[in-house]
């Protein structure tokens, strides 16, 4: 395993023989994988709420997941449900997800604005300005913000180095990486929407869309909320002052996150390694810490 040159795929791909055995050799590592995931869902499975939870979604049972999380007291493990849940919570096969709201996970964390973002969503979606208005109070009134992104992976570092064979790991990972990123809900574009400059023109409006950009720019843990949450505080007249975090540096942590993330791209083990370690620190810090950590390093601070 290592990296593989324009000529090289050239030459395999005119000769039948080459594609052949390198795509059994693919079908190998894709079963490995497989099974490491099996082995550590297998792990969280005796854990916790949230790591119950996180080993059905990362089994593909959605369903599983709903009917675990339904009673939960944990807001993560009904987080990680509802987040599933949301991309088809309609279909016949999926019927626990009915039994899973956005009003009873913002009870479950009275004080995130998070599932307060995702009622806003509702309310712009039927319509309703005291229901708009409503919501926009409540994403105002709270200054905490839950993890939006990685969900899976931060539950799956707590047991990704109990996996000793090492491809098969960072074939794991890849795919509840990318899990995570097919249920992704970018829903602080409910809140920007809300405050969109021709509705925000009301006075009304605008101190809570101020507060709401304010808090959630301290709040977020991850780059992309980071950027559309300052964006927004500028559009609102936050003054630079009360912004936790500029353009300028979000920019520069955005761009030390991407290219340390793409220097340890690689499928020879060495990187899958550093790949995990990357994986583990994004989990433990959140996306934005770590990006930020990355700049200072790059800084030499």
């Amino acid at each position: 395993m290592g990296r593989v040159s324009a000529d090289e795929i050239r030459r395999a791909s005119e000769n039948p023989g080459s594609v052949a055995s390198w795509q059994g050799e693919l079908a190998q590592l894709t079963l490995r994988g497989d099974a490491a995931l099996a082995r550590m869902a297998a792990r969280l499975a005796a854990g916790s709420d949230r790591q119950q939870v996180a080993a059905r979604l990362m089994m593909g049972d959605v369903n599983g997941a709903a009917l675990l999380a339904s009673p939960s007291a944990d807001p993560v493990a009904y987080q990680l449900a509802l987040t599933a849940c949301a991309p088809g919570r309609t279909l016949a096969e999926w019927p626990g997800c009915r039994g899973l709201s956005v009003q009873r996970w913002a009870e479950l964390d009275p004080a995130d604005a998070r599932p307060w973002i995702g009622m806003l969503g509702v309310a712009l979606q039927r319509g309703g300005e005291a229901a708009i208005d409503a919501a926009l109070a409540g994403v105002a009134a709270r200054t905490k913000l839950s993890r939006g992104f990685w969900l899976l992976e931060s539950e799956l570092a707590a047991v990704i180095e109990t996996e000793p064979d090492i491809a098969a790991r960072g074939q794991a990972l890849v795919k509840v990486i990318g899990v995570d990123a097919a249920t992704v809900n970018v829903d602080i574009l409910n809140l920007m929407r809300a405050c969109d400059s021709k509705l925000a023109a009301h006075a009304k409006r605008l101190p809570p869309c101020r507060a709401a950009a304010r808090q959630l720019l301290a709040a977020s843990s991850n780059l992309m909320e980071a950027s559309l949450a300052q964006r927004l505080a500028d559009q609102m007249g936050v003054p630079k002052s009360a912004q936790a975090f500029d353009a300028p540096t979000l920019k520069a942590a955005r761009e030390a996150y991407s290219e340390s993330g793409s220097a340890l791209m690689g499928f020879d083990c060495p990187s899958l390694v550093k790949w995990t370690g990357f994986s583990r620190e994004r989990a433990e810090k959140g996306e934005l810490a770590l990006a930020l950590s990355l700049l200072s390093q790059r800084q030499g601070h």
